[in-house]
C-alpha cells in the first residue's frame, strides 16, 4: 500500500453505494408523484365529459359508475357531486339527489348550477324558504356578470331573481318581494316580473 493511502472498509462502500441508489429512487418516486399531480385535472376533466356525454344519452348506470370514478380521486369534487344529483334526480330518487346537490354546493359554494337546481327542488316539494339561501347565492355570484352572455346560454341571475319574487310571495314576505322585483327592474327593465301581469289584471 503506498504511503498515505486510505483504504475504506466494503461494508462502507456499500452503504454508499445503497445510500445514492435510495436518494435516486426516492427522487424518482417525486418525479412520479409530482407527474400525477400535474395531470389529474386533466383525468378528472376527461372523466366528468364522459359522465356528461353518457348522462345527455339517459345511460345513467354508467354516468354514474364515472362520478364514482372522480370522487374515488377527488371526494370533494363539486362537479361530480352536482353530475350525480342529476342522475339521480332523473331516475327519480329525490334523497339521493337532495344529499348529492347538497355535497356539491358545500364542496364549492360558488357552483352556480348546483345551488340552482337544488333551489328548483326545494320550490317543487313545496320548500320555498329552504330554496331561499341557494337562490340569493346565484344571485349575489351572477350580479357582477348578469348582462353577459351565459356561458351555458341559461341566465341563471334573472331566473334566480324571479323564482326569488315567488319564494318570498309564498311565505308571506312582501317587502322582500317588492324590494326583488325593483332588482329586477334595475337589471332587466324590459323583464316582466312574475306577478306583475297578474296585478295589473286583477286591478
Amino acid at each position: 500500500m503506498a504511503e498515505g493511502q486510505v483504504i475504506y472498509p466494503r461494508a462502507r462502500r456499500d452503504w454508499q453505494k445503497s445510500r445514492e441508489a435510495l436518494a435516486n429512487g426516492s427522487y424518482s418516486v417525486i418525479l412520479i408523484v409530482v407527474g400525477l399531480i400535474a395531470v389529474r385535472p386533466l383525468m378528472v376533466d376527461q372523466i366528468l365529459g364522459r359522465a356528461d356525454a353518457y348522462s345527455s344519452f339517459n345511460l345513467y348506470d354508467e354516468a354514474r359508475r364515472q362520478c364514482d370514478k372522480v370522487l374515488l380521486i377527488d371526494a370533494d369534487n363539486s362537479r361530480a357531486w352536482y353530475l350525480l344529483a342529476r342522475i339521480h334526480r332523473a331516475q327519480g330518487d329525490a334523497d339521493a339527489a337532495y344529499g348529492a346537490f347538497h355535497r356539491a354546493t358545500e364542496a364549492d359554494p360558488t357552483n352556480v348550477p348546483a345551488n340552482f337546481e337544488l333551489a328548483l327542488m326545494y320550490i317543487e316539494d313545496g320548500q320555498p324558504q329552504q330554496a331561499v339561501p341557494y337562490l340569493d347565492q346565484v344571485r349575489q355570484l351572477e350580479s357582477t356578470r348578469a348582462h353577459q352572455p351565459a356561458s351555458s346560454g341559461f341566465a341563471y341571475h334573472r331566473a334566480a331573481l324571479d323564482m326569488l319574487v315567488l319564494c318570498y310571495e309564498q311565505v308571506g314576505d312582501t317587502t322582500k318581494a317588492e324590494f326583488t322585483r325593483e332588482e329586477l327592474r334595475v337589471f332587466y327593465p324590459h323583464h316582466t316580473p312574475p306577478g306583475t301581469v297578474q296585478e295589473a289584471q286583477a286591478g
